[in-house]
């Protein structure tokens, strides 16, 4: 809006209008919502959706239209009360664990790695994903050869977030945390 003064829009969804008109590229999935329940129907559309955009998205946000509610409302020292974000629920994808391997960092930590069957998610090939430590290698019970479900924490590190027991055929063996530095 830059120092538009008088501020020739009452609301956003006017300005956003405006820019249509005017030919500018804005974001054309913006949709003006009546109440709590339209926003969280819209939500629950593009946790489904998002997909269809061609380009990754994290969530969305959620504003106050009315530029008069704004003013009302405020800011903080580090952002505005009349809009929040709404972190859409990670992208997931089923693999194959191949192997672990024990990488080891500059302080002499031991954090083992997974070694995935290629996937794509989000945008990306992941091929690697970390286990952290001993103990969440030892809560998932994550062996070479187990199906799992990896996803990306905060849409960008590679993380396996679930075993696939069911799928187990019965040859996966568990894999030993090595006790000296390998």
């Amino acid at each position: 809006l830059g120092g538009a003064e008088p501020m020739p829009w009452k609301a956003h969804s006017q300005f956003l209008a405006a820019l249509k008109d005017l030919g500018v590229p804005h974001d054309r999935h913006y949709k003006l919502c009546q109440g709590m329940q339209a926003v969280l129907a819209q939500c629950a559309l593009w946790e489904t959706k998002r997909s269809e955009l061609g380009f990754d998205i994290d969530g969305l946000v959620i504003k106050v239209d009315e530029y008069e509610q704004q003013a009302v409302l405020g800011m903080t020292n580090k952002s505005p009360r009349w809009a929040i974000a709404y972190k859409v629920k990670a992208g997931q994808a089923e693999t194959t664990l191949n192997g672990i391997e024990a990488s080891v960092g500059r302080t002499g930590v031991i954090t083992p790695v997974a070694l995935l069957e290629p996937v794509k998610l989000a945008g990306s090939t992941i091929s690697r994903a970390s286990l952290y430590n001993a103990e969440q290698l030892a809560a998932l019970d994550a062996r070479p050869g187990d199906r799992v479900l990896i996803e990306k924490g905060g849409e960008v590190i590679p993380k396996v977030v679930a075993v696939l027991k069911e799928k187990r055929t019965g040859k996966e063996k568990a894999w030993i945390f090595p006790k000296a530095c390998p």
